[in-house]
């Protein structure tokens, strides 16, 4: 079995999900109460991997479902409801992400010290295990996610997507906007650089 396959995702919900989306446009705010507890642990989840800070997760987990909130009534149904809102959730990372470089960029400019510490985007591990890598366990998961962290941004978020997530190779192409064809190649590279940071992490 591949490493990457013992980082599990969750999925399932489709009909449950179109059957909510069509009762919030037809005024009832609870169905989007029911959207919101069926998926915000996996989207807090996803930010949480990508952006590898906790509070940042929960501030992309927030702004996530903001967002999904003031456009569902606008949702076609074109892609799943889960594909549409983890669009949502990697456009929201992706600024915080942002946001969060160039805040870094500024102080260290300001500060004039090169021996600042790393960003939580660019660390190996924190301080202390958070709920989540309680959660995952195990040395050979620990590995992984030390292994992510070392990897582009591009790689991580498609390996996410693919081999964490569980969503198929259309789907990842819906949302990072490139074709099925892409995404394999993509996701060969990311394949190959995850293990390629693996190497003194994982004998």
């Amino acid at each position: 079995m591949d490493v990457l396959e013992s980082l599990p995702g969750t999925g399932g919900g489709a009909e449950a999900d179109e059957r909510d989306v069509a009762r919030f446009k037809a005024g009832e705010e609870a169905a989007f109460e029911r959207l919101v507890r069926r998926h915000e642990r996996e989207v807090y989840r996803l930010a949480l991997r990508l952006l590898r800070n906790p509070d940042d997760a929960l501030e992309v987990a927030q702004e996530t479902f903001l967002r999904a909130y003031r456009g569902l009534s606008s949702f076609r149904g074109e892609a799943a409801f889960r594909t549409w809102l983890y669009g949502i959730a990697l456009n929201a990372a992706r600024t915080r992400q942002a946001s969060l470089s160039k805040s870094l960029s500024r102080a260290q400019r300001l500060e004039g010290d090169e021996d600042d510490p790393p960003s939580p985007l660019l660390s190996v591990s924190d301080p202390a295990p958070s709920p989540e890598n309680r959660a995952l366990g195990g040395e050979l998961k620990e590995a992984l996610l030390a292994a992510l962290s070392r990897i582009s941004p591009e790689h991580r978020e498609i390996l996410l997507l693919r081999e964490v997530e569980g969503l198929d190779y259309g789907e990842v192409g819906v949302l990072l906007g490139i074709p099925e064809g892409t995404v394999k190649s993509r996701l060969a590279r990311a394949r190959r650089a995850v293990r390629e940071a693996l190497e003194g992490i994982w004998p």
